[in-house]
């Protein structure tokens, strides 16, 4: 059963957000997020999903999150970007890597984070960075996150190699009696991200 469900545009986030990096250009169509931070593992945008107390902890959750980003960027600058969840101290998500980390260092185009929350990611975990990897090379304009929070496990998905799935068993659990955020951070300060827009799909699930 659908519990929530999201369509952020950019004009949307500017309204919504409830934090958005002050080193951004909004259009009707994309938000761009700049160079500027010169914190590491910044956050640039956190926007509220679930209040406080609206779920137990033990409440069964799929979180579906479809990123569509403008694929000109990565391709020639820096833009490693991380996606994910947080319950207002865990965080746990996928990061996605530009296309030079993937040619030259045989890294996947999306794995699995895990880390504490705040203006910056802390104790940042990286999880099976390397392995698997599509045979394709490209930087697609959509990317699509899965995350069953019951069973702090995860997939993200490409359209490498027809459809390429990589999972992610993360070692923190978030509260969701906390709340439950969508939050987003860069790796570096000189990091630039274009957003089209962001779904995210809350649904209450068996469990399964």
């Amino acid at each position: 059963m659908t519990f929530k469900e999201y369509y952020m545009t950019s004009l949307w986030l500017q309204a919504h957000a409830s934090y958005i990096d002050s080193n951004h250009i909004i259009a009707d169509d994309q938000i761009t997020f700049l160079g500027g931070s010169l914190l590491i593992d910044a956050l640039l945008l956190k926007v509220p999903l679930v209040a406080a107390a609206d779920l137990t902890d033990e409440t069964p959750l799929t979180v579906k999150i479809t990123m569509a980003n403008d694929a000109s960027i990565p391709q020639s600058e820096d833009s490693d970007i991380r996606y994910g969840l947080s319950d207002g101290t865990n965080f746990i998500g996928f990061a996605m890597y530009d296309l030079w980390n993937y040619m030259h260092q045989d890294v996947a185009p999306c794995f699995g984070v895990e880390a504490t929350s705040g203006a910056s990611l802390n104790n940042t975990q990286a999880l099976a960075i390397n392995f698997p990897r599509p045979r394709e090379k490209f930087y697609p304009d959509h990317f699509v996150f899965t995350l069953k929070l019951d069973k702090s496990w995860g997939w993200c998905f490409t359209p490498h190699d027809g459809g390429f799935t990589k999972t992610a068993e993360y070692s923190k659990r978030l509260k969701l009696s906390q709340g439950l955020s969508l939050e987003v951070y860069k790796d570096n300060h000189h990091e630039r991200v274009g957003i089209k827009y962001i779904k995210v799909t809350i649904t209450k699930t068996d469990g399964l």
